[in-house]
């Protein structure tokens, strides 16, 4: 990929997650606050939107996700599931409402990531994936 269209690549990816993830976290903070699952799910539909606009974008420029953009995300989602259960611990407040936004988001979240890769590897590639990982681990030891 040429420089230029490497940048705006980035530029593009950029753009669209500050719009979704922005609009998502407001939507979810918001939902939670004033224990309203639909404005809680709107927020973690904007981020499943985010996803697959991610997706849309690297198909327009031929390329996948790089190594810190999946790092990143995953370390998003480990902090939100972190701060989720903690929250739902520690605050009395934190309803039954509240847990559910957070389950049923979070679940559609990491079915987004299974749906990706078998759309992009296939059942049977995903297996197989999994299975050279496991060797490749097994060999080390």
């Amino acid at each position: 990929m040429s420089p230029f269209a490497l940048q705006e690549h980035r530029l593009a990816i950029m753009t669209s997650w500050a719009l979704w993830a922005g609009f998502g976290l407001c939507a979810i903070l918001s939902g939670f606050s004033r224990v309203d699952p639909v404005i809680g799910l709107v927020g973690f539909a904007c981020f499943v939107g985010g996803f697959v606009s991610h997706v849309i974008i690297n198909r327009i420029f031929s390329t996948g996700f790089t190594t810190p953009q999946v790092s990143l995300a995953m370390l998003a989602f480990v902090v939100a599931v972190l701060g989720f259960t903690a929250q739902a611990l520690f605050d009395p407040s934190f309803g039954e409402k509240n847990i559910l936004v957070g389950l049923v988001g979070f679940s559609a979240i990491i079915a987004c990531f299974v749906v990706y890769v078998m759309i992009n590897y296939g059942i049977r590639g995903s297996y197989a994936m999994i299975d050279r990982l496991n060797a490749r681990g097994h060999s080390r030891s």
